[in-house]
């Protein structure tokens, strides 16, 4: 009996030290006097607002100090050209504590590049003599928020574009566009409408019209013709649509009993 628990605290401290020799680096490293890290997620996207941003990243110690105190970050690669679109602070961890912050600082105003371009930013920590570092880079992806008031709706016709007509309205059921028809006349060739809005902030209605009943696409004079709207701004498409709508709902008006309409809720600058 004593022979079997003998080997069976020879196996448990061998398999010991097999675990510890096949540990991870980090692990290892925490021999090391100091040890320096990123906490949590190394890998952050961000939108940038008008009114500028700030990311804050955790990061940890393993020594505990009676003083503040901080460690510096570098960048590893960076978007051609934006060195202005944001300033690095340093680690900051405060007296008698393991962990600390990073502060990256964004400037709207300074964000090059078209609107949706993602612009990236990789830093890493600075470790000073008698320090070590792991989990030790972060990746940022950020991009200048899109702010957007000046809205542009095309409507391109099918065969019956005297049938087509849309409306615009606050969610409140303002109406900002009465029911407007953009064609006098039908053709067997596509006919394009543009026109601009400016709204301001807030949630909308578009509403496109067909008051055969049908939607946008139609056969005539030996032609079929598929229609098609758009209401975008910048790379945004607040509404859209083409063909036979979908779904289809029901706005009968005097003269035109079967009308149906595409209905598209959306908000300018949520």
């Amino acid at each position: 009996m004593k022979t079997s628990k003998l080997f069976i605290y020879s196996f448990l401290l061998s398999l010991c030290l097999v675990v510890s020799c096949e540990d991870t680096e980090e692990t290892l490293k925490t021999n090391n006097d100091e040890l320096l890290s990123f906490l949590g997620s190394t890998s952050y996207e961000l939108s940038i607002p008008l009114e500028d941003a700030s990311l804050v990243i955790p990061a940890t110690v393993s020594t505990l100090s009676s003083q503040s105190r901080t460690y510096n970050v570098s960048v590893v690669s960076a978007t051609d050209g934006s060195a202005g679109e944001y300033a690095i602070g340093s680690i900051v961890v405060p007296a008698n504590e393991y962990q600390g912050e990073l502060s990256v600082d964004f400037d709207f105003s300074e964000i090059g590049g078209e609107d949706g371009d993602i612009r990236e930013l990789v830093l890493e920590i600075e470790a000073p003599a008698g320090a070590e570092s792991y989990n030790d880079v972060v990746s940022i992806s950020y991009f200048r928020e899109i702010v957007c008031n000046d809205l542009e709706l095309t409507i391109i016709s099918d065969v019956w574009a005297s049938e087509t007509y849309f409306t615009l309205e606050q969610a409140d059921g303002t109406s900002i566009v009465e029911r407007f028809f953009p064609y006098s006349g039908n053709s067997t060739q596509p006919q394009t409408y543009t026109v601009s809005f400016n709204l301001v902030d807030g949630d909308y209605v578009y509403k496109m019209g067909d008051s055969y009943g049908d939607g946008m696409v139609g056969t005539g004079g030996g032609v079929t013709l598929t229609g098609s709207y758009a209401l975008t701004c910048s790379i945004i498409t607040h509404a859209s649509g083409e063909g036979v709508f979908s779904p289809a709902t029901p706005d009968p008006f005097t003269g035109a009993p079967n009308a149906i309409v595409e209905v598209t809720n959306f908000t300018v600058n949520p």
